[in-house]
């Protein structure tokens, strides 16, 4: 290979010997800083992936709390519209039973009575001229020039639960 003679291997032993363990060595060196390289990829990558997965983990708590809170908003609508209609259903079935009682003051012996009081009513807020009827429903109506009054029994049971209608609404709030 060389054209060294044969007597110079033995003598050049020592220097090969010098530059495999120089190799060696370097090689030795590059190995460790390889090796060292991995541990700090494979560090960083498990420090990221916990990161990542702390953040998932985070997002996704969030993500469960604000589901979470949507149904229960959604619950508390739901309830609140459920106890609406049932508060609509017993305001509209007292006032069918107030319209009901209403009604039957027109067969009542003291009806007579409640009609002239009535009338006597009309005249007073519109004035002596007020042109005074007996409304279908019972009562009275009474118009003057451009102004009227209402004094039917309908209207009369509708203005009584409406005087009374924070009594009516405590019901519901017990």
């Amino acid at each position: 290979m060389s054209s060294l003679p044969r007597s110079a291997g033995p003598a050049l032993e020592p220097i090969r010997e010098a530059i495999r363990a120089d190799a060696a060595a370097q090689s030795g060196r590059i190995l460790d800083t390889a090796e060292r390289q991995a541990a700090e990829i494979r560090q960083r990558g498990r420090s990221e992936a916990e990161q990542i997965r702390s953040r998932a983990e985070a997002d996704g708590r969030e993500a469960a709390r604000a589901e979470a809170q949507l149904r229960s908003a959604r619950a508390r609508r739901a309830a609140g519209g459920t106890v609406l209609a049932a508060e609509e259903e017993l305001r509209g079935e007292l006032r069918r039973e107030v319209l009901a009682q209403a009604a039957a003051l027109r067969s009542g012996p003291r009806y007579p009575a409640l009609l002239d009081a009535l009338r006597d009513q009309a005249r007073e807020l519109l004035g002596p001229d007020a042109h005074v009827v007996e409304a279908p429903a019972g009562g009275v109506t009474a118009t003057l020039g451009s102004r009227s009054v209402d004094l039917s029994l309908p209207a009369l049971a509708d203005a009584a639960l409406e005087r009374h209608a924070g009594e009516v609404r405590s019901l519901w709030q017990e």
